[in-house]
């Protein structure tokens, strides 16, 4: 006997598989750029001299399941150049260019099911790299780090 599923039902079926997948790979939120105060902390001594600042954001990664929820409060430090080479580093572009990371390696990390106790550490990796990258990299020089400099108040996200 062959019994064919009705159209409804197999739209049911669909709904539910999409929503099982995504409750296992899809990431929601954007951290938004003014999350991201820099402050300058080595000031920028002419052409020989550097300069540095720094932004510190405590950031919520959490996945939202039924099945796999967790979540792990990371503290990150972005630190950034005044100028590298012949370009200055705007406190604007830093915000975006950091917002624009933080986002890339919290999906990254959320899609990659790490323990709480590794995603910080991997977010930070991630999100270094993806600043810091040759090709496609927008501050050279950036890092990320755990909180480590005195005297910032950090930002939180959410």
């Amino acid at each position: 006997m062959y019994i064919r599923a009705s159209s409804t039902g197999r739209r049911v079926l669909l709904l539910l598989a999409a929503i099982g997948v995504c409750q296992l790979a899809c990431v929601g939120g954007h951290i938004q750029p003014s999350m991201f105060q820099f402050t300058n902390v080595v000031p920028y001594a002419g052409p020989d001299g550097g300069g540095w600042k720094v932004a510190q954001v405590l950031i919520l990664l959490g996945k939202i399941s039924p099945m796999f929820s967790s979540a792990a409060t990371c503290d990150l430090e972005v630190g950034v150049p005044e100028k590298y080479g012949n370009v200055w580093v705007t406190n604007e572009f830093a915000q975006v260019e950091a917002a624009k990371a933080a986002d890339h390696a919290a999906r990254r990390v959320l899609r990659e099911h790490q323990p709480t106790a590794l995603a910080c550490i991997k977010f930070r990796e991630h999100m270094q790299s993806i600043l810091t990258d040759k090709v496609s990299g927008s501050i050279p020089g950036a890092t990320v780090t755990k909180f480590r400099t005195p005297g910032i108040n950090p930002m939180t996200f959410p």
